[in-house]
């Protein structure tokens, strides 16, 4: 009896020990599973979304407004003691004795007047540009989000394209076979077929190398971990517009909202208040005349040349979109007919009717255009979100990548030419 319970304890404790482990070796194998990393998963708001909360620009671009603000309110304080002390002065009670005052500020001066006035011009400008700025560098970080997601979705669907067309190359590889052991095929053939594979294999490979890419620049945009893998989940679209594009209206938008005119246009209020400043105390024949004339004309001609260059760059984003919408129907027919023509040509080869290399060649055709209706469909993407871009920022001149750099695409001003302008008051009064 005394024998049976021993048997019993040690059976129990074996149990115990035995569960033990197992749960430790379980624990041990979740820790690991949730130190292995997640495959993070993004449609295109969420990579809007990530992008505007983690970009120190839009940080930047309103502390920019609060220094403009800053410089306007301090412009009006000077003035404002400027006066009284003005005031004071004239009301203090005279002793008979002359009243020599090297620091005197005097508001009817035309010294005064000219930096003042001109501060207030500069001081305005600045918020003007600070303000526009805090939305260009949302939709410049929209913009370079949404072309780096479209990149990344034609190298991920290039991918796909190429591993189909693997998968066609292997079936005639197996077809050849069967035919060279028939009889039907010399060994030529079959070695060419060989080759057709690992060529098809070696632009899968290419097109991984593509996509890995992609994808780098765009987790870099994000500030994602490098190493951390991400899976698209949008998918390209192409939806013609139901309105025809009113050409004359985007030009007459971005004539009034685009950043680079209400820069140009700012400087040309600026150099017309300098002249008239001028022109009242300098004649027009004095170097100081001219150099303000000067100034002016060279202002008007800036903001001249920026609205060619605007329109020039809506009619040729338009261009893009129409040329664009032009070419993936007629890819559409051309994808249907090549893999009809594939289909054919297969049953002749299984038939003998074709040669083997003919059918490579229609294959190939099937992978062109298909690489090329892809394509189509990403310039179709980029060039609408370039329109709807395009009234309020220039989109031709690059894309910012990183989301820690100043650099801003289109040549229109970065956040620390924002936040000097905006500090810009007229240095004399300081």
């Amino acid at each position: 009896m005394v024998n049976l319970i021993k048997k019993q304890k040690l059976v129990l404790i074996s149990v115990i020990i035995t569960s033990l482990v197992a749960t430790g070796f379980a624990f041990a194998q979740g820790e690991k599973k949730a130190e292995e990393p997640q495959v993070i998963k993004l449609s295109l708001a969420d990579a809007l979304k990530m992008a505007e909360e983690n970009n120190p620009q839009v940080a930047l671009s309103k502390l920019a407004v609060e220094k403009a603000e800053l410089a306007q309110k301090e412009l009006k304080y000077r003035e404002k003691k400027d006066k009284e002390s003005e005031e004071e002065s004239n009301n203090a009670p005279s002793l008979g004795l002359p009243q020599i005052d090297m620091f005197k500020i005097s508001t009817s001066d035309f010294d005064y007047k000219y930096n003042m006035e001109m501060g207030k011009k500069n001081a305005e400008f600045g918020l003007k540009m600070a303000q526009a700025g805090v939305e260009a560098t949302l939709r410049n970080i929209r913009f370079g989000v949404e072309a780096a997601y479209y990149g990344a979705l034609a190298a991920r669907d290039n991918v796909k394209i190429a591993q189909d067309a693997l998968k066609r190359q292997e079936e005639l590889l197996k077809i050849a076979e069967v035919k060279l052991k028939a009889g039907m095929i010399a060994k030529r053939d079959l070695m060419d077929a060989q080759v057709q594979v690992a060529r098809a294999q070696a632009a899968v490979s290419t097109a991984e190398l593509g996509k890995q890419k992609a994808y780098i620049n765009f987790k870099k945009l994000l500030n994602i971990d490098l190493e951390k893998e991400i899976e698209l989940t949008d998918a390209f679209d192409y939806k013609p517009a139901e309105n025809a594009v009113d050409l004359n209206k985007l030009i007459e938008d971005a004539q009034q909202k685009r950043m680079d005119i209400v820069e140009a246009q700012g400087k040309l209020d600026i150099a017309q208040l300098d002249f008239d400043l001028t022109s009242k105390v300098y004649p027009s024949n004095t170097f100081k005349y001219k150099e303000k004339e000067y100034a002016l004309q060279e202002a008007k001609m800036n903001l001249e040349n920026t609205k060619q260059d605007v329109e020039a760059e809506v009619r040729e984003i338009l261009l893009d979109l129409q040329e664009a919408v032009a070419n993936i129907p007629v890819l559409d027919k051309s994808v249907e007919m090549a893999k009809e023509s594939l289909r054919l040509a297969k049953l002749s080869f299984e038939a003998g009717m074709m040669r083997r290399v003919d059918v490579s060649q229609a294959e190939e055709t099937l992978k062109q255009v298909e690489l090329q209706r892809n394509q189509a469909i990403c310039n179709y993407n980029l060039a609408k979100i370039r329109l709807e871009n395009v009234v309020y920022i220039p989109v031709s001149g690059g894309i910012s990548t990183g989301a820690g750099s100043t650099s801003t695409p289109g040549g229109f001003p970065s956040q620390n030419e924002l936040q000097n302008t905006g500090s810009a008051t007229g240095g004399a009064l300081y």
